[in-house]
């Protein structure tokens, strides 16, 4: 499928991989009604006539309440149609349809759409004012010259009394190559090692809930990691909903056992030809984006979460996975016995669970 040439793009977001656009489709003129004498000449007693949905171009069907996710041009990242077969054949069976941002493939051939976005993100980054519009550490790289972009399913607010919330829930059981005793778990481990660079140039420490407690049955946890996931003035009202949600949700359940399922060694010995090891990779960096329609303040207010980012990771990571587990062991951040110049607060579930006992 493509899109028409009056599509406009807006620059929605963007992550270490891919580009996120908004899609602004070209107005439609309304499609007159027949007359009654057509009416009855061209249809039959038992047929039905089409509807507005039957009348629309292909392109406007496909197109409605999606965005433009392009890839970036790096050694790291797969044309987008190698990556949605994979996610096809390989990801969206291990869940439901509405537990997974849905996505399909959109060709950006027709009108040198990639061209045109590249111009914009270079002026961009030459404009000084205008470069505020990207995240600094993202400038200075540009799409891909691929055949196909993804349409996926928009997750933001489609009116102002939606909340929108996402985050990643990250390694929700401990590395498998992570030391025995382990005081941190991987992911608390990689945000302390993380957060000590971030002190050494002078930049504050960043929060995130501890992947364990994300699934933790203690409430008390929950209540820890809900606050964590909800911007810092949001409600008691909000918390408790996030909690609820945090105990009765199966889709984080099911996310970590297929993360346990697929990837039994770790990142040091695991083959990185496997399949099941790159499909791990990829379960453990994907996002969970949530939408509340009538916003979390509302009781009775539905809770839509899917998870999206599910790219198949590529085996060049392999050795930065490597390089990443060997720096969390030797350096002390899984055992939490880091340099004292660079040691960090431990919050990490593991701590807290061994501390009671």
């Amino acid at each position: 499928m493509a899109l028409p040439p009056e599509t406009y793009f807006s620059y929605l977001a963007e992550g270490a991989a891919n580009v996120v656009y908004r899609i602004q489709l070209p107005h439609l003129q309304a499609v007159p009604p027949p007359s009654i004498t057509e009416e009855y000449e061209e249809y039959e007693d038992d047929e039905s006539q089409p509807t507005e949905s039957d009348i629309a171009p292909d392109w406007l069907q496909s197109s409605e309440n999606k965005l433009l996710r392009v890839r970036k041009d790096l050694p790291t990242t797969q044309p987008c149609e190698s990556s949605h077969h994979a996610w096809l054949s390989l990801i969206a069976p291990m869940f439901e349809p509405d537990q997974i941002v849905q996505q399909s493939l959109v060709s950006l051939r027709a009108w040198n759409i990639i061209d045109q976005l590249n111009k914009e993100l270079r002026r961009w980054d030459q404009d000084g004012h205008r470069s505020k519009l990207r995240p600094s550490k993202r400038r200075g790289v540009y799409l891909a010259d691929d055949e196909y972009g993804l349409l996926v399913d928009d997750m933001t607010s489609q009116n102002s009394t939606d909340a929108v919330v996402e985050f990643k829930p990250k390694w929700l059981s401990q590395s498998p190559s992570a030391p025995k005793d382990a005081k941190r778990c991987r992911q608390c481990a990689y945000v302390a090692q993380r957060n000590a660079k971030r002190a050494g140039s002078g930049k504050p420490p960043t929060e995130e809930p501890c992947p364990l407690d994300l699934i933790s049955v203690s409430k008390q946890d929950r209540i820890k990691a809900a606050r964590l996931i909800l911007p810092p003035q949001e409600s008691q009202i909000a918390i408790a909903r996030m909690t609820e949600w945090l105990a009765s949700n199966s889709l984080l359940s099911r996310l970590r056992g297929y993360q346990n399922h697929l990837d039994k060694n770790g990142p040091l010995v695991s083959d990185v030809n496997d399949e099941n090891f790159q499909l791990a990779m990829t379960l453990r960096d994907c996002t969970v984006f949530m939408r509340i329609r009538g916003g979390m303040n509302d009781p009775n207010s539905a809770i839509e979460a899917r998870l999206g980012d599910l790219d198949l990771k590529s085996k060049e990571k392999r050795q930065y996975w490597v390089d990443t587990e060997k720096a969390l062991i030797n350096e002390g951040w899984y055992m939490a016995t880091e340099l004292e110049t660079f040691r960090q607060p431990n919050n990490c579930h593991i701590c807290s669970k061994q501390y009671q006992t």
